[in-house]
């Protein structure tokens, strides 16, 4: 899968600098953040946007979620759970969301 943020920005996010020992678990991470945003918008966002077109919230959430995601190997957590949408992803997202029992004209 082709997603619409390069490695290098994701890295720059995770302040990782110039290592590329993780590069291929970055990837993976960022594929996945991008999935975990793609459910929750109900939108195909690695198909309908280009690196360039990204709106901002949207490569924010995906950022925000990849952090989570990279920061938080284990489902377990005390007192929180690494499997949710971080909260502020989850407002980012929210304007793009397109809910699966709305017509056309509700859009």
């Amino acid at each position: 899968m082709s997603v619409p943020v390069s490695l290098e920005l994701a890295k720059a996010h995770l302040r990782i600098g110039d290592d590329e020992s993780m590069d291929r678990l970055v990837e993976e991470y960022l594929e996945m953040a991008f999935a975990i945003a793609e459910d929750y918008t109900n939108r195909k966002l690695t198909q309908e946007f280009s690196a360039e077109s990204l709106p901002a919230s949207i490569r924010a959430a995906v950022l925000l979620t990849l952090g989570t995601l990279f920061d938080n190997e284990s489902d377990v957590l005390v007192g929180r759970s690494a499997t949710t949408l971080p909260l502020t992803a989850e407002k980012l997202l929210q304007p793009w969301r397109v809910h699966p029992y709305s017509s056309d004209k509700d859009v």
